[in-house]
């Protein structure tokens, strides 16, 4: 809630107000702050959409931003929906005029979420909500993003749901708070400490609190109370709406979608947002029913059958005549016999209004239902804001703008924010690139089951054009019997190839220093991996994998023999290591056993180049067991002369060393251990291991500890791809390592 100066300001100055808030958006928010929040209810409810309201519309009006809104989950429709869209959906798109299709606001159904869930597929859910936002977010400054509500749908947990989504998209929760009317400080701030502690344990970042449905008779007192008690975790609370008797009021509009009621008599743009306190059953004399409706003292609702015409005619006349009843409108219900055409005709005119009239046109609602049944349903309507409530709508407005501490949220969506690369981001990126421009890719090893069908799912998703090299009949015999689509695939007998000669002669010139002679050549490319390796060589093909049926050597050597670049004398490798909250490169865990000085400067320039391809800006840690000069001996100055020679290598790359893992990669030991400014300690996404040994465990424990996905090893020094898999590998890191040589691929034509 804003103070009483910031109210004051507000109220007497509001344009400036709003320029000094617009200014904080429009220059900064897109530059260096969010670009997206995600809305939580705590408890998993349905009660965002004063917050959702009134926040679009404050920075819409205060922004030069295209604000869009986005659901990962869509909730149910609004009651007897004619669009079936998600009902929040429905509600902005409407009442703010938002100007992307309402059909791609969402990425899944609750159903299809609950199917994938069941099974354990938090995976597959995860991509289909990435791949659907990144779409989305195309065009838009700003997203809000709604968190997942259980909705009646069956989904439980949401706030794990809601923290891993948010965690993969990377984008950080803003947290909503029900009160109700016995609620404590004490009890509204311990469940905020729940739900900020299942946020950050699944990787979420918290950004507040926003509080809702105050009590208005101890609300102020409540939200100092609760500000005071979040102030020493760093919680801030950017405000609280107020428990507002108009949205908590049943409209007309709302008791029309519960019913799923037709408007009979009235003008197409009837006045439906009008309360109702209380229903009146018209089964008496009309002299009764003037009588009630005259003795009342709120808005009611009259319920009569369709056939009641004396009903109908009394109080249009009592209306016309200048009577003031209280009255929002008329349910008709399906008993009684149909009006004449007379009737018809006389009831329209009556409620349609006339030119002049003083009196409202009023609306006379008509629903296929007996009266009992009418009346049941009608107990069950709750009060919602609807994208006819237009009071609610405004109100919402009005309380966000008077409650909320707009400026407060403004600064910290503006403010410098770690820009975090989560793994599911990175993937998803990845594959984009790979659908976006596929590469030719050969896989020499045909007659591995793994490959053929890592083969058959790149092809099926378009990530790449795939050669297989094998006989021909042998591997879709297999095909067949594994049940794999392969007719998308190129296969080749590399034995019978007409492009052999070709490769021969290409081999012979690559190789005439060390005297290669045709016959030689030929032998060579009798090994499929030679084979590949010359096609990539010639340009026939833009990348190799191999290694799942082969020793690393044998994957290798034929790449060391023609595709050794003269700029990166050393191959080495990397491993991608998509942690749980970020993603790192580690090298060289494979190729390298007791690097030098001079190749460790090497692999660590060349590990940059390889971060910066696939999209990660590259700030490296070169390893020790000590950091600076808090340590002496041979591994350490060796370390030491690698990072002066890679300085000297690359004076504006971000690289620093001696430096021990954990102050390379945590900002709060490097904060401890290093007291001099530092553009990579805490902050490393590149580690380069002192040797071989170092190298291979370490990833192999984060590995096995974290359960990390490593993509890897990812060659480097070729002047273009070629990739060796583990023997032990899956399908899974068969089709990752295809999209690290396409991205490898796409990094050497320079078409990222």
């Amino acid at each position: 809630m804003l103070g009483l100066r910031a109210c004051r300001t507000v109220l007497n100055n509001p344009i400036a107000y709003r320029l000094s808030t617009a200014r904080l958006l429009s220059e900064q928010v897109s530059a260096d702050g969010t670009d997206a929040i995600y809305i939580a209810n705590v408890e998993g409810r349905r009660n965002n959409s004063p917050i959702l309201l009134g926040l679009i519309d404050y920075l819409e009006r205060t922004s030069a931003s295209n604000i869009g809104f986005f659901q990962p989950v869509a909730e149910s429709p609004f009651p007897h929906s004619i669009t079936g869209l998600p009902r929040h959906v429905e509600l902005l798109h409407n009442a703010l005029k938002l100007k992307r299709d309402p059909q791609d606001m969402s990425a899944m159904s609750a159903q299809d979420a609950i199917k994938l869930l069941a099974v354990g597929n938090w995976n597959e859910m995860l991509d289909q909500v990435i791949t659907s936002y990144q779409q989305y977010k195309k065009g838009h400054d700003l997203v809000i993003l709604e968190g997942i509500s259980r909705g009646g749908a069956g989904l439980v947990n949401t706030m794990e749901l809601n923290a891993r989504v948010a965690s993969a998209i990377g984008t950080p929760v803003m947290m909503a708070l029900d009160a109700r009317s016995d609620s404590t400080a004490e009890s509204l701030v311990n469940s905020a400490l729940i739900a900020r502690q299942g946020l950050i344990r699944n990787q979420a970042k918290v950004m507040g609190l926003i509080l809702n449905k105050v009590s208005t008779a101890n609300g102020a007192q409540l939200e100092k109370d609760i500000r005071a008690g979040l102030k020493d975790i760093g919680l801030p609370v950017f405000g609280a709406l107020p428990r507002d008797p108009l949205l908590s009021s049943v409209r007309l509009d709302e008791i029309k979608a519960a019913l799923g009621a037709k408007l009979v008599y009235g003008p197409e743009d009837a006045v439906l947002d009008s309360a109702v306190s209380e229903v009146i059953v018209a089964t008496g004399s009309v002299d009764e029913l003037l009588g009630q409706l005259a003795a009342s003292r709120s808005r009611s609702l009259v319920v009569t059958s369709q056939d009641r015409t004396d009903v109908l005619l009394a109080v249009a006349a009592a209306r016309l005549l200048g009577s003031t009843l209280p009255i929002s409108g008329i349910v008709l219900t399906s008993a009684g016999s149909a009006r004449s055409e007379a009737a018809e005709s006389a009831l329209r005119v009556c409620y349609g209004g006339q030119e002049g009239s003083s009196h409202l046109p009023l609306p006379v609602l008509s629903v296929d239902m007996p009266a009992y049944d009418a009346l049941q349903a009608m107990s069950k309507a709750s009060a919602a804001i609807l994208p006819t409530s237009h009071a609610k709508i405004e109100q919402s407005k009005l309380l966000f703008e008077r409650h909320v501490d707009a400026e407060a949220l403004a600064t910290e969506l503006a403010a410098p924010r770690d820009q975090r690369l989560t793994p599911k981001m990175f993937m998803h990126q990845i594959m984009q690139q790979c659908l976006e421009k596929p590469q030719n890719i050969v896989l020499p090893e045909g007659m591995d089951k793994r490959v053929l069908a890592a083969a058959a799912e790149i092809a099926t998703k378009k990530l790449a054009n795939i050669t297989i090299l094998g006989k021909p009949e042998s591997i879709e015999t297999e095909a067949r019997r594994l049940g794999l689509d392969l007719s998308a695939c190129t296969i080749i007998d590399h034995t019978e190839s007409l492009d052999i000669e070709r490769y021969i002669e290409a081999l012979v010139e690559a190789r005439k220093h060390k005297g290669l002679t045709p016959e030689q050549a030929r032998d060579s490319l009798a090994d499929p991996n030679a084979f590949g390796v010359m096609m990539v060589q010639t340009g026939d093909m833009d990348g190799m994998v191999s290694g799942a049926a082969h020793t690393t050597a044998a994957t290798i050597r034929p790449a060391l023999m023609v595709l050794r670049g003269p700029e990166s004398p050393l191959v080495s490798s990397v491993f991608l290591m998509c942690l749980p909250h970020k993603v790192l490169v580690y090298g060289d865990c494979a190729v390298n056993v007791s690097p030098t000085a001079e190749q460790l400067a090497q692999i660590a320039v060349t590990s940059a180049d390889t971060a910066r391809a696939f999209g990660l800006e590259p700030r490296v840690a070169m390893l020790s067991y000590s950091t600076g000069t808090s340590g002496t001996g041979p591994e350490v100055e060796r370390v030491a002369e690698a990072v002066k020679i890679a300085k000297q290598m690359r004076p504006e790359l971000m690289l620093e060393g001696p430096i021990q893992y954990d102050a390379a990669v945590d900002p709060t030991i490097a904060a401890a251990k290093i007291k001099e400014p530092s553009d990579v300690a805490g902050q490393a996404n590149v580690c380069i291991f002192p040797d071989l040994n170092t190298g291979n465990n370490t990833y192999k424990a984060v590995q096995q500890s974290t359960g990390a996905i490593a993509m890897g090893p990812i060659m480097q020094g070729f002047v273009k791809p070629v990739n060796d898999l583990s023997r032990g590998c899956t399908i899974n890191d068969i089709i990752n390592t295809v999209a690290c040589t396409s991205m490898q691929s796409l990094g050497v034509k320079g078409e990222r």
